[in-house]
């Protein structure tokens, strides 16, 4: 880790400004997937609520000041597919810096790529934040079965309440309904069965969720799906 970094790193405000006015090398400094000192600073963990996160507001105006970009993106790899991380992923995600994302909001940071993270979180008060931040909720209802599958309820339903299609499958073709009665969850079938899911809708296998029920119980399960 070079020097800059880790005056980065340990938020050390004098040091940073120095490494700044040395000239261009540090403002445009990155690692060659694009990782930046505004990645690493906002990555920086349990500065919520604390003294270091007022300092990590300062870190982050002195490099907004010598004109890095709020948007840089870092290219994280994955065996699937690539990510494009911002500053504002990073606070969000990885520092759970609430003064640190919540200021680059306000500062029209791109707000469009965090939805995941949120709803692993089960975030709604986020998720409100971000649409009042002009954020676009792209694929809601891709995003809402992996929501709840990841037994995310509260951010479940939430975005059921924004329009999400509660018949909305995976890729096997599963719906909510089928992995909640997989999951023998009777709170959820019936709230999913009072926003309209589909008792007989097949996944690719052709089983529907009255299938599972009667395949594998229990017997109560079924009484859920009466006048359905």
């Amino acid at each position: 880790m070079n020097r800059y970094i880790q005056a980065i790193k340990e938020l050390d405000v004098d040091r940073v400004q120095q490494f700044l006015k040395e000239g261009s090398i540090w403002r445009e400094w990155s690692e060659p997937t694009g990782k930046n000192a505004l990645h690493y600073l906002c990555e920086i963990p349990n500065l919520n609520k604390t003294e270091s996160a007022e300092i990590s507001l300062k870190v982050l105006k002195l490099l907004l000041k010598y004109g890095m970009d709020i948007n840089s993106v870092h290219l994280i790899q994955d065996k699937n597919c690539g990510f494009t991380a911002t500053p504002l992923w990073y606070a969000y995600t990885r520092g759970r810096n609430e003064k640190l994302y919540k200021s680059l909001l306000k500062q029209g940071a791109n707000p469009d790529n965090c939805w995941w993270a949120m709803s692993w979180y089960d975030d709604v008060d986020a998720g409100k934040l971000w649409l009042k931040h002009g954020a676009k909720i792209d694929k809601i209802d891709q995003l809402f079965v992996g929501t709840f599958g990841w037994k995310r309820y509260r951010f479940a339903k939430w975005l059921l309440s924004l329009g999400a299609d509660v018949n909305a499958a995976d890729e096997k073709g599963n719906i909510a309904l089928m992995i909640a009665v997989k999951r023998k969850d009777e709170d959820a079938i019936g709230f999913l069965l009072d926003h309209g899911a589909d008792l007989d809708r097949r996944n690719k296998d052709g089983i529907s969720a009255r299938n599972i029920a009667e395949s594998k119980g229990p017997k109560r399960l079924l009484a859920l799906f009466n006048d359905k």
